[in-house]
């Protein structure tokens, strides 16, 4: 099959996409939201009635406080946006609009493009959708993640890997590097130059790795993207396949995530259905199979020697990597590149790499995923140019919570360091987290407000690595047991001014002697803590009590 017969193919499964006279209804919201399921199943019962309707299950926008979100296009009128469905309001939709011809501005959230309807706000006058511009999460909430034809048909889908088949990998790689993209986790290597190394190197054999383990309880980046647009990575891995020249990849996901490897599972299968895998992919020579592997879920699996072993059968423990380390599986060369970034990829050899560095900084072009948790009203997954400064984040896109004042954020996940109010004013890129002592990991922001406990919130999260180190280090072991120990002491009014030296002490010594990142960085939060919360350490220690607790309750 060539481009032009999938194109083709596509159009014709998705007929009602460009249909004039087919109402397109889509509901979105994340796979346990049973209202969405409910909101589904009364309008199936109505476009059985007769109406020409297409209903649309989709992934979530990432918006979740809003969800379950219908999405209603009528022909000839801007489709729009109704959040918090409930049954009560299907039932008014379908008998004010879907039957009638008032779109119920009272109930509307939003519209979609640029034509308006009256009385109801357009996307481009919500704060929410200004200060976001979303390319990797472009089409999630929109698409039907388990209908490829949706993705061919209604998102341009497989256009970037088209483009990419008929440059040379030295093209691609250029763009890539023109583009300045760099990986979307860890410390941000850039991926022209992580690929360019691949290439290079002399084997019959490669394999490509989409690492999807997000490694926070918290973060939800992939698996926002895998539920509502997985070819979108699916694309992103085939063209880095092709670039470094390896015919096998594989998908990590997290043990347990049954849907996540049911749509991956589904999305594989309709690759293959159109061509999109297997032998001498649209006639160009390129062969290519991806593999569906679960690993455990835990913080260290996504660590890549310890993703490596455990893909080898091993323990997923992390290993010393040496100057001469090269990451490999069953003796062949790998390389591993997160979803997020991935995802990328299409929409960069889509509209070249001076649209992408339209986007974001010099150092740190194009945008990041972020998700808000923590002391904030909405815990949303959002999609912000780099530069975006973190006080954005927290009070025009979190909000906050009453009267709370916001004293610290975490920025990168368990494992990020503290940062006070007067470092809200930073811009989210490698650089300045870099400077600060901290590094973009997974795009987690966690928020403090006043009414937290400073010593409370770092012993439960000391605790917390402490379940997650693998134990071979005994900096990282030890160090994260010792910690939490006392850290716990010291909330039961059972610490010492020595305790607090000691913290200090085991924190430096962890930083240096662990062989991994997690170790390596565990101590972050402890140490970064001390320094912004070193008053309520000695209030708990001399008063041997909570200055955020009376009589056992909250203040």
């Amino acid at each position: 099959m060539n481009e032009k017969q999938l194109r083709a193919l596509a159009e014709s499964e998705c007929a009602y996409l460009n249909d004039d006279n087919v109402i397109k209804i889509r509901v979105a919201a994340q796979e346990d939201n049973a209202m969405a399921r409910t909101c589904l199943t009364l309008l199936a019962d109505w476009a059985k009635k007769g109406s020409i309707t297409k209903i649309i299950c989709t992934g979530s926008f990432g918006y979740y406080d809003l969800e379950p979100m219908v999405i209603i296009e009528k022909p000839g009128i801007a489709p729009i946006i109704y959040a918090c469905v409930t049954k009560e309001v299907i039932d008014q939709l379908i008998r004010d609009y879907l039957e009638g011809d008032n779109p119920r501005p009272d109930l509307a959230y939003c519209t979609l493009g640029s034509e308006g309807v009256q009385g109801i706000s357009s996307e481009a006058e919500l704060q929410l959708f200004q200060l976001q511009k979303r390319i990797v999460l472009r089409h999630c909430g929109m698409v039907d993640p388990e209908n490829v034809s949706e993705y061919i048909a209604g998102c341009e889908g497989y256009s970037g890997l088209v483009k990419a088949l008929q440059m040379s990998p030295a093209d691609i790689l250029e763009e890539i590097g023109r583009s300045n993209l760099r990986e979307r986790t860890g410390l941000g290597c850039p991926t022209a130059a992580q690929w360019t190394r691949f290439l290079e190197e002399k084997a019959s054999e490669k394999v490509v790795i989409c690492n999807t383990l997000d490694n926070d309880l918290h973060a939800r980046t992939a698996r926002l993207l895998l539920a509502g647009d997985p070819h979108s990575v699916l694309e992103g891995l085939l063209i880095a396949a092709y670039t470094v020249g390896a015919s096998q990849c594989l998908v990590t996901i997290p043990a347990g995530f049954d849907r996540i490897k049911n749509l991956l599972m589904t999305a594989l299968a309709q690759m293959k259905e159109y061509g999109l895998l297997g032998e001498n992919i649209f006639d160009t020579g390129f062969s290519c199979d991806i593999e569906i592997k679960e690993v455990p879920g835990s913080m260290l699996a996504g660590e890549e020697t310890a993703l490596l072993r455990y893909l080898e059968g091993k323990q997923a423990i992390p290993f010393v990597q040496t100057k001469e380390y090269q990451p490999e599986l069953h003796g062949k060369p790998v390389l591993i590149n997160h979803a997020e970034t991935l995802a990328n990829m299409g929409a960069i050899l889509q509209k070249g790499a001076a649209w992408f560095t339209g986007f974001g900084t010099a150092d740190s072009a194009g945008t990041k995923i972020i998700t808000l948790t923590g002391d904030v009203v909405h815990p949303y997954t959002v999609e912000v140019p780099m530069g975006t400064p973190l006080e954005t984040m927290i009070h025009k896109i979190g909000g906050t919570l009453g009267s709370s004042a916001i004293i610290a954020v975490q920025f990168g996940g368990p494992t990020g360091t503290y940062l006070d109010a007067e470092e809200f004013k930073l811009p989210i890129t490698y650089q300045t987290l870099r400077f600060i002592g901290s590094v973009m990991g997974f795009g987690m922001l966690e928020v403090v407000a006043d009414c937290r406990c400073a010593v409370e919130m770092t012993a439960q999260l000391m605790a917390f690595l402490h379940s997650q180190s693998c134990g071979k280090c005994v900096f990282c072991r030890e160090g994260t047991l010792h910690i939490a120990d006392i850290l716990k002491d010291i909330t039961q009014g059972e610490g010492t001014a020595q305790d607090l030296e000691l913290i200090q002490e085991l924190g430096e010594k962890m930083r240096t002697g662990s062989i991994c990142s997690f170790g390596q960085s565990a101590a972050n939060p402890v140490l970064s803590s001390l320094k912004l919360f070193g008053s309520e350490f000695d209030f708990h220690i001399r008063q041997k009590k909570c200055p955020h607790r009376r009589n056992g309750k909250e203040v």
